[in-house]
């Protein structure tokens, strides 16, 4: 493959042309950083090979037709706004499994541990759990069957070739749907603190404490790992809603 020799290449970059592509390529894919940077870097090396396929070409007429051939950076964006988009709805979903699946674990650990311990609460605090025992298992079967909808809605979805309004909706709704979930989910999980911080009110047995102190700590990660995803994804959709104006 021909090769552009030190002092074409320099006065390529001080034309600054390829730089100002790249950027402007950079900021249309800005809904996914880790794309951009990957598609940047792409993205110059195709430019470099077509100048280098033109040795007898001007360096920086070569680059305007290297830029020229491979087209707008909206366009190209919007090539890659739905696959990513895909796959952070996907992700999404995995994630509310993790959350789903912990949650559940955490809830039944925590009352195994409560038996084996021999540990009840006194007459006067049985009624107060028992009516908040109740608030945290429907909130529970709540998030778990927007979850199973949401879960399926995401995986019957179809990525489209190019970004467009009708899969933006798509994804709005896998995003409310995961955002419900995560508000079912975070009501059992504060449902629980409530219970366990009941429990702990009267108990006598710090050590027997950390069991179900840690599992409420791991519920907490993962309800928080969940929102601050459905936040990055509304923030996603935000960007490459840009691309279609």
């Amino acid at each position: 493959m021909p090769s552009v020799n030190s002092s074409e290449k320099r006065a390529v970059q001080r034309s600054s042309i390829f730089t100002e592509y790249l950027d402007a390529l950079a900021r249309e894919l800005r809904f996914d950083v880790p794309l951009s940077r990957r598609v940047r870097r792409e993205v110059e090396d195709h430019l470099w090979e077509t100048v280098a396929n033109e040795p007898n070409t001007d360096p920086i007429e070569a680059q305007r037709h290297a830029i020229a051939r491979f087209g707008d950076p909206r366009k190209i964006a919007c090539q890659y706004a739905a696959s990513s988009l895909r796959k952070q709805t996907r992700r999404g979903g995995v994630i509310t499994i993790l959350a789903l699946t912990g949650t559940y674990f955490g809830m039944k650990g925590r009352g195994a541990w409560y038996g084996f311990m021999q540990w009840g609460v006194s007459a006067h605090l049985k009624d107060l759990v028992a009516t908040w025992i109740s608030i945290d298992v429907n909130a529970f079967r709540m998030a778990l069957a927007i979850g199973i909808i949401g879960l399926g809605y995401i995986a019957s979805r179809r990525a489209p070739m190019s970004f467009g309004p009708g899969y933006r909706k798509q994804v709005k709704r896998c995003v409310a749907l995961c955002a419900a979930t995560a508000a079912a989910l975070l009501a059992s999980v504060v449902t629980d603190i409530i219970i366990t911080g009941l429990r702990l009110y009267e108990v006598r047995l710090p050590a027997a404490a950390l069991v179900p102190v840690l599992s409420i700590a791991a519920e907490i990660a993962l309800v928080s790992v969940l929102i601050a995803h459905i936040r990055a994804t509304i923030r996603r959709i935000a960007f490459t809603s840009s691309l279609l104006m």
